[in-house]
């Protein structure tokens, strides 16, 4: 599994500028939460924070948080690139 770290990593967003890069991004991101994998990564995220406040206290909450938010933010990705792709694409390419 291949990581995003911003959007200009995602291959069909790599030569917009960056307004268009924002617009096409949010249109398609919208969309994810149609799908069990989105709430999967906000539910996952969740328990990562709980667990990291449970165990570690304000400290281990962010930095669990932290983690939580990245695999959420990857797998919003996949869902993304996986079903809406067409929305990220270049209209003239």
């Amino acid at each position: 599994m291949k990581i995003y770290w911003p959007l200009k990593s995602i291959p069909e967003l790599k030569k917009l500028s960056p307004g268009d890069r924002g617009r096409r991004w949010q249109s398609a991101y919208k969309s994810a939460f149609r799908h069990w994998q989105t709430w999967g990564g906000i539910i996952i995220c969740g328990i990562l924070a709980g667990a990291g406040a449970y165990f570690a206290g304000m400290a281990g909450t962010v930095i669990f948080a932290g983690l939580g938010g990245f695999i959420y933010g990857q797998i919003v990705t996949h869902v993304v690139l996986k079903h809406y792709r067409y929305r990220l694409q270049d209209e003239a390419g």
